[in-house]
């Protein structure tokens, strides 16, 4: 077995697109029934489960009507209605958070192969470990994947925090990484997620698989100015697709231009000759 990388990165966050209420191109709809759902829980009654609670503990302690929260926790924070995908908050909050985990690649690890099978059991022992480890993180979606074209975890939480003022219990990324020891700052989300991959690759070797060491070129990132590698990488693919876009219509423009030049000629030509019959029929008045 070859060496392999581990990718563990944030993930745009689609509920539809996760639990296949749609199909994108990638997907092999006839390979959906071997995915492995870990937890499915409504977004909506995950909130409730989480904050409901806390809003009505906030609720009785107001003195003054106006200072009361009147709509759910969602719609409070986030100002709209529940979401099947990621919305942020005023105060930049996530609506939730999304970890997309894999192991390997489609050349070395692809769906069919055996080094497959390997890492989907890889990839289960680490998800079936994930919520104990991380108590701050509430696990309502996670499913594994194997219908695309390498096996990979798709896990959508809800990062829970405690505070003093306010609501007691929030929905707080900084806080719950605090709360579960990863400390403060910035970098606590690369701690954490660096811990995160050191587990993996463990449960990787007891598995076989060797993990090889991240590259140079990602190694020397932090978690952040990855994920800012990774949103300029995909707006340059974009800019590309539009750029593909636009010169496809502009081939198809020099078309239209040539055929409207050859109906030109030819309607020149046809007034052409009927301006000649025209001079022989005059002539021979």
């Amino acid at each position: 077995m070859t060496e392999k990388r581990i990718s563990h990165c944030q993930g745009k966050g689609s509920l539809t697109h996760n639990n296949r209420r749609f199909s994108a191109k990638n997907v092999d709809s006839l390979r959906t029934k071997d995915n492995v759902i870990f937890v499915q829980q409504p977004i909506e009654k995950a909130y409730e489960q989480l904050f409901g609670a806390a809003v009505e503990r906030y609720n009785v302690k107001q003195k003054r009507t106006d200072r009361k929260i009147t709509t759910s926790y969602f719609e409070h924070v986030f100002k709209r209605q529940i979401s099947q995908s990621v919305v942020t908050s005023a105060d930049k909050r996530k609506s939730f958070y999304e970890d997309v985990v894999q192991i390997g690649t489609m050349q070395d690890t692809g769906v069919g192969m055996p080094d497959a099978e390997i890492a989907a059991a890889c990839l289960t022992e680490y998800m079936q470990g994930f919520q104990a480890r991380n108590p701050n993180f509430f696990v309502f979606n996670a499913v594994l994947h194997l219908d695309e074209a390498t096996p990979h975890l798709h896990i959508d939480y809800i990062p829970v925090g405690h505070y003093r003022q306010g609501v007691d219990t929030q929905n707080g990324l900084a806080q719950a990484l605090k709360e579960m020891g990863y400390g403060a700052g910035k970098d606590a989300i690369a701690r954490w997620r660096e811990s995160e991959c050191k587990l993996l690759t463990e449960i990787c070797s007891r598995h076989g698989v060797r993990i090889a060491a991240p590259e140079k070129s990602r190694g020397s990132l932090t978690v952040e100015q990855y994920k800012e590698y990774a949103k300029v990488t995909e707006q340059v693919d974009e800019k590309k697709k539009e750029v593909a876009f636009l010169d496809e219509k502009a081939e198809y423009a020099d078309k239209l231009l040539k055929h409207r030049e050859e109906m030109r000629s030819q309607v020149e030509e046809i007034i052409d000759r009927l301006d000649e019959q025209f001079q022989e029929k005059n002539a021979q008045v």
